[in-house]
């Protein structure tokens, strides 16, 4: 039976005066059209400033991304199937090669998963243990929950590793990823990113394969 089964679903105008005939004579004239002209013109510059933004170098964003091996994420998602709906809060917890990712309801932990590269340890609710070495076959076999838990090591981030096609945003971050797994498609999509730590890291994404659809939210980023 599902350990997630019985969940409940949550998931103006201006006037302008006349000018004065037969008072300014054609030099004058000349010098206040060229002078009027001028004005309007840094008038219009100043109201044509860009809105200053975050940009960063792809390349080097990209090597800070490929740096951060140890970080945790905290926050929230909402797993969609046809299956179940559920709101789930997530602790994600990552070093080079091994990751921890708990699933909390109400305070309560529905799931805790200790993966290494040849082994993975999945303790439930009533703290019974599952062994293998897939992440992720163990959790949807366990939980009917489906996740590409190799990968979202790095996506999780907004580093395209492996990825079979990304596209960048105006800001030269991740804005859309995809991959093939087992046969199955896999997009992710990034709606923001937080730009007051370096380097920058997303906070909104939403990840789909068919017809599931996973919306992510980090509200705690932690970076060694």
């Amino acid at each position: 039976m599902m350990i997630l089964r019985n969940l409940v679903k949550n998931i103006t105008s201006t006037t302008v005066t006349p000018a004065f005939k037969n008072v300014v004579i054609a030099p004058q004239k000349k010098w206040l059209g060229a002078f009027f002209a001028l004005s309007l013109s840094l008038l219009s510059g100043c109201a044509q400033q860009p809105t200053l933004t975050h940009k960063a170098d792809w390349t080097l964003h990209q090597a800070q991304l490929q740096q951060l091996t140890h970080y945790r994420a905290q926050g929230v998602f909402g797993y969609i199937s046809p299956q179940q709906r559920v709101t789930l809060t997530f602790n994600w917890q990552n070093q080079p090669d091994d990751y921890q990712l708990i699933l909390t309801k109400m305070y309560k932990t529905i799931l805790k998963l200790d993966a290494h590269p040849h082994s993975v340890t999945l303790t439930d609710p009533d703290g019974k243990t599952y062994h293998g070495t897939d992440a992720a076959q163990l959790v949807q076999q366990l939980t009917g929950i489906n996740l590409p838990l190799q990968q979202m090591q790095d996506w999780l981030i907004g580093l395209p590793t492996g990825t079979d096609h990304y596209l960048l945003n105006k800001n030269n971050q991740v804005a859309f990823l995809t991959k093939k797994i087992g046969g199955r498609t896999w997009e992710m999509h990034y709606s923001s990113y937080d730009n007051t730590q370096v380097p920058s890291l997303p906070i909104l994404m939403t990840l789909k394969q068919g017809d599931l659809t996973i919306k992510i939210k980090v509200s705690d980023w932690k970076v060694q």
